[in-house]
């Protein structure tokens, strides 16, 4: 989309409903909690994918499927684990022999991704992920130095007395941001991340875009985004000014002043992005940070439970794959993600493999998880 948000991001995967957005304000509105925000996205009929074929037999068909890839997934992770050798997983990651998701199907894939998450919002509106409560403890840099004293303190939610308007304008983004620290977050989903943050940290301003209209309406819905300390939006992080998709999307550019951001956050963000995008957007972040700002990042790692178990069928090529519902996959490399840093302008404060183990109480079965957690600085 782990600590507990990410097991639960990682089963984000089967089909339902998708929008051509939700009803909300228009884009200059879009950003307040005009009239329009009040009524709930209309559910459509769910996009296709290229393995509807697939999915209409075994609904057909009573037998439940055999799921042979992950019990070759499983199976060399213990191999590798027992032999301390990575030629099991490695031979499973390289996919030998096995074809490629078509080309015009990947084409809908990396650039019609909107309407493959709006359909996942409305299926599952607040109620998949998990508060990102790990944050302030991973990314310190974001508390106050009492939270960090006692990092495991609970605030279960932000007192609104009485519901602020979101800044409607540069100006009043401007006068709202004045005095405290930014954080831009990237992939906001339905607010998971950005909301506890800012319980912690009444000195924090957030500002949030997603590209799901929907998953944004359900943010600026939820009664802690009033708290006047937030900003929430739709946008296609890798597209500019005149290039989004519907006229409701606005450019990070077009609302985020230059230089003016101490953090941004990209939270299982760039896996459903296009690969060959990456570097774009931490080009068009990079000029949105301050000299010396931080990016965090934390995603998927190469060699993780999720790639090993995707089944053939799921392969957009390299590290690349599409979920059963639509959405992309991508798996990262420490390697890689530090020369996209620091292609794009950044220094490598710290960025390394994280690895847990997931166990099924039911089952016993062990399930190996590894994620990518980076700091990134702004250079001077």
């Amino acid at each position: 989309r782990s600590r507990p948000a990410a097991g639960d991001e990682l089963a984000a995967a089967l089909a339902a409903f998708a929008s051509d957005g939700c009803a909300g304000a228009s884009s200059g509105g879009a950003r307040g909690r005009g009239a329009a925000a009040g009524r709930a996205p209309a559910k459509r009929k769910a996009p296709r994918t290229h393995l509807h074929a697939e999915l209409v037999r075994n609904r057909r068909d009573p037998n439940p499927s055999p799921k042979v890839a992950v019990r070759d997934a499983l199976a060399a992770l213990a191999q590798g684990e027992a032999s301390g050798s990575c030629e099991a997983v490695e031979a499973l990651l390289a996919r030998s022999g096995e074809e490629r998701v078509p080309e015009d199907w990947q084409r809908r894939y990396k650039t019609g991704a909107q309407v493959y998450w709006d359909h996942f919002y409305e299926e599952r509106t607040v109620n998949f992920f998990k508060d990102r409560h790990y944050l302030r403890e991973e990314f310190a840099e974001l508390m106050p130095e009492e939270v960090l004293q006692d990092p495991k303190q609970w605030i279960d939610h932000l007192e609104v007395a009485e519901a602020t308007q979101a800044p409607a304008s540069r100006e009043a983004l401007l006068a709202a941001m004045r005095g405290r620290l930014v954080v831009l977050e990237v992939g906001c989903a339905v607010g998971n991340g950005i909301l506890p943050l800012l319980r912690f940290n009444s000195g924090l301003f957030g500002i949030a875009c997603d590209l799901s209209p929907v998953a944004v309406h359900f943010l600026r819905e939820k009664e802690e985004f009033g708290c006047g300390r937030c900003l929430a939006f739709p946008s296609d992080i890798t597209r500019g000014a005149g290039e989004q998709p519907t006229a409701e999307h606005e450019a990070v550019e077009s609302v985020v002043p230059e230089a003016c951001v101490d953090f941004v956050t990209l939270l299982f963000v760039l896996s459903a992005i296009d690969p060959q995008m990456h570097r774009s957007v931490i080009r068009r972040l990079h000029s949105r940070l301050r000299p010396g700002g931080l990016a965090f990042f934390r995603d998927y790692g190469r060699g993780d439970l999720a790639q090993l178990r995707f089944a053939p069928g799921h392969w957009l090529g390299g590290d690349l794959f599409v979920r059963g519902d639509g959405t992309l996959a991508a798996f990262f490399t420490v390697e890689q993600l530090c020369a996209d840093f620091e292609a794009e302008g950044f220094e490598v404060v710290e960025c390394e493999y994280r690895r847990n183990e997931i166990v099924n109480r039911g089952t016993g079965v062990r399930m190996p998880r590894v994620w990518v957690q980076g700091k990134f600085r702004r250079k001077s």
